[in-house]
């Protein structure tokens, strides 16, 4: 019987609170005919969205963001076969050097370059799957995910 009592509260609540208003929108970061992208898939809804490249060097490359009153960019590269033995360090490192390949596509993906130099200046002290904050409200996060048929190296980028 309680319970009934609330529910009328609580989808009077749920109808009176609006959306939050948004300043910003995803935007894609890649497009079709660029250097080492085969195909290309690009999606929006509300703010949030997926881009997906297909690249010359065998890598999938999708790129998840959610833009609102906080930024968050997933970059996940998955390639064919079996990692699981590469170390830690490794990963760390591969993440600073597709950042920087992915900048050298064209003059608007040059600004990745800065992330992956970053990533690179603080490479030793970050720990796979942990978060470092690079600048205050600015936190970078690189974890992996292996298998024997594929693996998943994982970049987030997080703005507050």
């Amino acid at each position: 019987m309680r319970y009934l009592l609330i529910a009328p509260f609580l989808i009077f609540f749920a109808c009176k609170t609006k959306p939050e208003k948004c300043k910003y929108k995803p935007v894609a970061m890649f497009e079709a005919g660029l250097p080492h992208i085969q195909q290309y898939n690009y999606e929006i809804e509300g703010t949030q969205s997926m881009e997906s490249l297909l690249l010359d060097t065998g890598v999938l490359l999708e790129i998840a963001q959610d833009v609102c009153s906080e930024t968050k960019q997933e970059f996940r590269f998955t390639v064919q076969g079996d990692r699981t033995s590469y170390p830690d360090s490794l990963w760390l490192k591969e993440a600073a050097r597709q950042m920087v390949f992915l900048s050298s596509f064209s003059p608007k993906q040059a600004p990745l370059k800065t992330w992956g130099d970053m990533i690179e200046s603080v490479r030793r002290e970050m720990k796979v799957g942990e978060q470092l904050e690079v600048q205050p409200g600015i936190t970078v996060q690189i974890d992996r995910v292996t298998a024997k048929e594929q693996s998943t190296l994982q970049i987030v980028l997080s703005q507050k």
